[in-house]
């Protein structure tokens, strides 16, 4: 990130000088010169020539005290000293020279210049006001022009204009009325008119060194720094200690990458005023430039509170304060400038950065997102504001940005690289790959585009299309980490374990901190029915990367089951969390585990540490902190975290609902019901706001009140579609099931959609309406053939009325909408594997693979397990079978159906004395289930020694 990208900065800077001085540094007249004060005249103008400004004013203060009535040695100590920045002594000086007879239009023109640069815009109004003298019309002309850059500065650009043209028509060839005409011109935006009246103050004085100065900043807002370095050449030629001059063109040479001759012309200036603020904020920019950021933070702290005045003075002071790892200060200074300049992408992108790097990537989000809703809508900070949200776990929000970022960088290979891996964390594993071939189209040797595209494919289960993608990789990509990470995701796809074992392996030989191969190594473990591996490498993994959501998903999951494992897993996130006790979201999963487990108390332990509870925490730690809290009866402090998390994140309706019901359990009801009006005014139309705020009203005011409140709701066009719902759920969770589908057919008839067309389907069939159920299915379906929920639903209609084989045409269109849906692709290798014959198993194998893969859990085990233990592949189905049943307790007894396919697949495994062992117990009950004839046979078999 450049931190000088053009020169507007140093404009800015000249501009403000100008205005404020209007003149840098002119000649006063000849001074008469007596034998008293000649030799302090000479030292002033010598040290002058040679840009000593301090020196200079020292002596013409000699000078004035040898000659206390000199008119002329009263105005050069007043120009040396507004050259200086000492404004107070020019203003006095400037006096005393009138009041000695000093020449009045030149003294008055002098005199307003120091009350300028003070920005003493209303005293000059009052003290001078418009006289059109003939017999003075010189200093008339003077003042009209004071006043008109008073105006200006007061912002009242109609009595500027008026002044204006009454300087230019009092003092025609004066250069004070041209320049006043010049600041009215640039503030009306017309910089073709503010040249032009510049010009004709240089046609009568070229030599006039501010109009010099304000022709070198036009010319650089034009593009022109060659023309701008001649007239600033020309100032600092006559005057080696121009402050403004010395300014711009070190902008003009820092844009240009000339550091050298930038810092000698800083150097120069800070020679003569050692404490000009743009001096030195030049020698902080050189300093951080050359990456010697110790010496730039001295240098700003020098300035202080004034850099603040300095346009991009806290840009810089958060850029140095970064390098130096000082993040707070760095994030403080470049909020306040974002502040200022929300679409400035610089400024934007530093803070997102910042935030970033301090673990807070939905802070981050909301800086980026307000940066684009101001117009900054360059490709860089949508594809930042991608990565933050995919931070945030926010991939859906982060595929909406990295498009954007697409649109407005097209050609751009990385950036469709990172649109396909969010594609992918979205679970569109489709798009995920069109977006990994658009890469390798636009950079075929595009890093990670291929591996992407092979990933894409094995999301989808798709082991063909995954291996051909392998397979275009180069030997060296092959042999690198991802590539071996990919060979081995292959090998687990095709239930390869040994070979999914050895190949993750591999890597970790050659690359020991690897962490998709440790993930991939504790997969096979889960896989292959180790749980005590599989534990231990996921634990492995939190040591290594504390923060690792599948490694946390998973023992979560486990810990939170009726698993007999779910204490071990347990214990695993414990060990993990106590070697990192800060890391946000491991804490945030451990306190919510022990929470559901009745273990509050723990849970506000592993959260009171003090780095979780320092400032800029993720909202989710607050909200788990309060829920802590509420579970322990500790009502105050529940409310206090929650409202802390709230202010944190406005947007979040887990915050909300939480500090709802604290509300409630309080007894203000009144603050709870405008605190869920407030969710639907901030979040319109999104439907968890919608049904936080009418379960509210129904839970406080009755099912009536609710009802008239999802009327209200469904009639604004900004609640809809999801606000047509609200009538039919509420009377749903009432119990009402025919009143409901009466409210969905309603709303349906009204904008037909598939949510409200499944949801009537399902209240009909709790009345007992099977075959009307089958009707607001049929409708849609329509409307929209190929819906992959709709067809679902109707397939399961299809199954139950016997309709097996239209069942299993939906279910095959349905897969082929949503490759990636686990349930449609297991429902359907289910219906297809059923049949049992050779055909329809090999048939049924792939889309149960996919299934598996995709949402690993007892059913999709079930189901393939199933299919391959009647297809020979008997060991495999074994591990996977047992999958299926481990998850309950009661293995025996949980469901007899699977108990009964693991004893065929042990028997066809040559397990014959488990399978018997299974058997036995699960037929002495007369409970008939599914397969209860094939069970009573297989025992018979294996008893008998068949």
């Amino acid at each position: 990130m450049s931190l000088i990208p053009a020169s507007r900065w140093s404009a800015n800077l000249a501009h403000r000088i100008l205005f404020c001085t209007l003149v840098s540094s002119v000649a006063v007249g000849s001074i008469g010169t007596g034998v008293a004060n000649a030799q302090p005249l000479e030292r002033a103008r010598s040290a002058q020539a040679r840009g000593d400004l301090r020196t200079a004013q020292i002596e013409y203060r000699n000078a004035a005290r040898s000659d206390p009535q000199s008119g002329a040695i009263r105005a050069a100590l007043a120009a040396a000293s507004l050259d200086l920045g000492d404004a107070d002594t020019a203003q006095k000086e400037a006096q005393a020279a009138l009041d000695r007879g000093y020449d009045q239009a030149a003294g008055t023109a002098l005199l307003l210049r120091t009350l300028l640069a003070q920005n003493r815009f209303g005293e000059i109004l009052r003290g001078y006001p418009l006289v059109e003298a003939p017999d003075n019309a010189a200093v008339a002309g003077q003042i009209a022009a004071g006043r008109a850059m008073a105006q200006l500065g007061l912002g009242d650009l109609a009595a500027a204009r008026q002044s204006v043209a009454a300087a230019r028509r009092l003092a025609p060839v004066a250069a004070e009325p041209m320049l006043a005409a010049a600041s009215l011109a640039t503030a009306e935006g017309d910089r073709t008119a503010a040249e032009a009246a510049i010009d004709l103050a240089l046609a009568n004085d070229p030599d006039r060194q501010d109009a010099l100065l304000r022709k070198a900043v036009l010319r650089i807002s034009a593009g022109d720094n060659a023309g701008a370095k001649a007239a600033l050449d020309r100032v600092i030629s006559l005057s080696p200690a121009n402050a403004a001059a010395r300014v711009t063109r070190a902008g003009v040479f820092l844009q240009e990458g000339d550091d050298v001759r930038a810092q000698q012309d800083v150097n120069a200036l800070l020679r003569s005023v050692p404490g000009s603020v743009p001096g030195n904020y030049l020698r902080a920019v050189l300093q951080s430039r050359a990456r010697d950021f110790v010496a730039a933070d001295q240098t700003l702290q020098r300035l202080s509170g004034q850099l603040n005045t300095i346009p991009e003075g806290l840009l810089l002071l958060a850029t140095v304060k970064r390098a130096l790892n000082q993040p707070g200060v760095a994030e403080d200074a470049a909020q306040r400038y974002f502040a200022r300049q929300p679409t400035d992408a610089r400024g934007a992108m530093l803070l997102a950065t910042i935030q970033m790097e301090r673990n807070r990537p939905d802070a981050a989000a909301g800086t980026l997102t307000q940066h684009v809703a101001r117009g900054g809508n360059s490709a860089a900070a949508y594809e930042m504001l991608g990565r933050a949200h995919l931070a945030a776990r926010r991939p859906r929000e982060a595929v909406q940005a990295f498009t954007q970022a697409v649109a407005a960088a097209p050609q751009d290979a990385a950036i469709q690289t990172r649109l396909a891996a969010a594609r992918l964390a979205a679970g569109d594993s489709v798009g995920s790959s069109a977006a990994a071939e658009e890469a390798l189209r636009l950079n075929p040797d595009q890093a990670g585009a291929q591996q992407l595209a092979a990933i894409s494919a094995l999301a989808r289960g798709d082991v063909v299309s995954a291996q051909a993608e392998w397979e275009k990789l180069s030997p060296a990509a092959r042999r690198s980490p991802a590539g071996g990470t990919l060979e081995g995701l292959l090998l687990l796809l095709r239930l390869d374990f040994a070979g999914a074992k050895t190949a993750f392996e591999q890597v970790l030989r050659q690359n020991p901190d690897h962490l998709g191969s440790l993930l991939g190594l504790a997969r096979v473990a889960a896989a292959a029915g180790n749980p005590v591996e599989s534990e231990r490498l996921f634990g492995e993994v939190l040591r290594r990367s504390p923060g690792n959501t599948e490694a946390i998903g998973r023992l979560a999951s486990l810990a939170l089951s009726d698993s007999p494992r779910a204490t071990a897993a347990l214990a695993v996130l414990v060990a993990a969390q106590t070697a990192a006790p800060a890391q946000p979201t491991l804490a945030q999963a451990l306190a919510s585990i022990l929470i559901a487990r009745g273990d509050a108390s723990r849970a506000k332990a592993v959260l009171d540490t003090a780095s979780l509870r320092a400032p800029g925490q993720p909202t989710g730690i607050m909200l788990v902190r309060s829920q802590a809290f509420a579970a322990l009866g500790e009502w105050t402090e529940a409310e206090a975290a929650s409202r802390v998390a709230l202010a944190e994140d406005p947007t979040s309706i887990a915050v909300r609902r939480q500090l709802i019901g604290l509300m409630l359990r309080a007894g203000n009801r009144a603050g709870a019901e405008a605190l869920a009006q407030e969710a639907v005014r901030i979040r319109p139309g999104d439907p968890a706001a919608q049904q936080m705020l009418v379960s509210l009203i129904q839970q406080t005011q009755g099912l009536d009140a609710a009802l008239a409140l999802a009327d209200q709701l469904a009639r604004r066009a900004s609640e809809q579609p999801a606000s047509l719902q609200l009538r039919g759920d509420l009377l749903m969770l009432a119990r009402r099931p025919a009143d409901a589908a009466r409210a969905y057919a309603e709303a349906y008839g009204r904008m037909p959609s598939s949510t409200l067309a499944l949801r009537q389907s399902a209240a009909l069939q709790l009345i007992g309406q099977a075959v009307p159920s089958e009707a607001p299915l049929r409708d849609w379906l329509e409307r929209a053939p190929n819906d992959p929920l709709a067809l679902s639903a109707m397939a399961q209609v299809d199954i139950q009325a016997g309709r097996l084989a239209d069942a299993e045409r939906r279910l095959s269109v349905a897969a082929e909408q949503a490759p990636e849906n686990g349930l449609v692709l297991n429902n359907l290798a289910w219906l297809i594997g059923e049949r049992g014959t050779e055909r329809d198993l090999a048939r049924a194998r792939p889309l149960a693979e996919r299934a598996y893969f995709q949402m690993p859990n007892a059913e999709t085990a079930d189901t393939l397990g199933w299919i391959l233990a009647r297809y020979g592949e008997a060991p495999r189905a074994v591990t996977l079978l047992r999958q299926s049943l481990e998850a309950r307790r009661n293995i025996q007894l949980a469901d007899p159906a699977r108990s009964f396919r693991l004893a065929y697949a042990l028997s066809a495994a040559g397990q014959r004395e488990e399978a018997v062992g299974i058997l036995q117990p699960l037929l002495a009950n007369a409970e008939p289930f599914a397969g209860r004839p094939d069970a009573e046979r297989l025992l018979s078999s294996l008893r008998s020694g068949r």
